[in-house]
């Protein structure tokens, strides 16, 4: 793989659109527009946060950089158009790791079959060889070689999600896309996770899009994060800048709804979860429910550079933001 590849994935005015076709002869066929406008970069090495609530978007760029779901726009792999790439060249430069480990191992074969099955699509090694790389693996991913010939149901949910990670690893991928990859493990088994992403990419340089609704683990765990809301990307920066710095209204409220992470905001949560005037066509996304609202935010703003000059961009959509 070229190593000037400064940005391993471009995301570039991404958009898609849900269409419904209802039940029933008479439904109605309804649209409704997922990611706005989505435009961010990874780059290599970079471990790139993407926050927010529930239904926000995040799963769905996830889906489009995998070619899962169609979308307007371009997404480029390596400087390469995601859709010009086979599935093969594809998939050595992009795998993902999944929310639930245990829909993604099938439960009748083995984690040494399973972990051994991307190298067997590409042709890479003897039996031999694989089964040796399987091992070195295991122990990558804090668990010994017996594991091989275990089956799914034998392990535990973080055992499992460390055999997806070690497997999403096997072709040594530019990028791995991980989609609340611990938000349904115990709170000391994803700890553990996190530890287990940073102590491999030491040994093993890659990206990750680490995909999350709770930002004082992503802060954490990135060097960059993109906050999204309602298919808007409203505020991304350095993790630094986003969590000392923070000027999106909307994430504020993110960081005030972890305890002892954000200052103590209850009201101001309480006032924010419920829409405070009705929605406005073509208005900033969190306009329904900003207390700091204007007439000037019923058109959606752009996304401004806040940061001074020489330093690392801070990008806001806010009609408060100054350049």
């Amino acid at each position: 793989m070229s190593t000037a590849v400064e940005n391993v994935v471009e995301v570039s005015h991404v958009n898609n659109t849900y269409i419904d076709n209802g039940l029933g002869i008479f439904s109605k066929q309804t649209r409704r527009q997922v990611l706005h406008d989505v435009c961010l970069n990874i780059r290599k090495d970079e471990f790139f946060g993407l926050v927010g609530e529930s239904g926000c978007g995040k799963s769905t760029l996830a889906n489009a950089i995998l070619g899962l779901i169609p979308y307007e726009g371009s997404i480029k792999v390596m400087g390469q158009e995601r859709t010009a790439m086979n599935r093969l060249t594809f998939s050595s430069n992009v795998q993902a790791v999944f929310q639930d480990p245990a829909s993604a191992l099938n439960p009748r074969r083995t984690i040494g079959f399973t972990m051994r099955e991307p190298l067997r699509a590409h042709k890479i090694g003897t039996r031999a060889e694989q089964e040796a790389a399987v091992g070195s693996m295991l122990k990558k991913v804090g668990l010994n070689e017996t594991y091989a010939s275990r089956y799914p149901g034998e392990l535990s949910g973080g055992q499992k999600q460390r055999v997806c990670i070690g497997a999403s690893l096997m072709l040594e991928p530019e990028l791995i896309i991980a989609d609340e990859a611990i938000s349904a493990l115990d709170v000391s088994v994803g700890a553990k996770i996190l530890n287990l992403f940073q102590e491999i990419d030491t040994e093993k340089d890659f990206s990750m899009l680490f995909i999350s609704h709770n930002l004082d683990v992503v802060y954490y765990l990135c060097d960059r994060i993109a906050v999204m809301y309602r298919g808007h990307i409203v505020e991304m920066g350095t993790a630094e800048d986003i969590c000392q710095k923070t000027t999106h209204p909307y994430t504020k409220m993110l960081m005030a709804a972890v305890p002892g992470f954000g200052p103590p905001t209850t009201k101001t949560i309480a006032e924010t979860a419920e829409p405070l005037r009705e929605e406005v066509p073509g208005a900033c996304p969190f306009y329904a429910r900003c207390r700091k609202a204007t007439d000037a935010c019923r058109t959606c703003p752009e996304l401004v550079n806040t940061a001074p000059a020489g330093e690392e961009e801070h990008l806001v959509r806010c009609t408060l933001a100054k350049s």
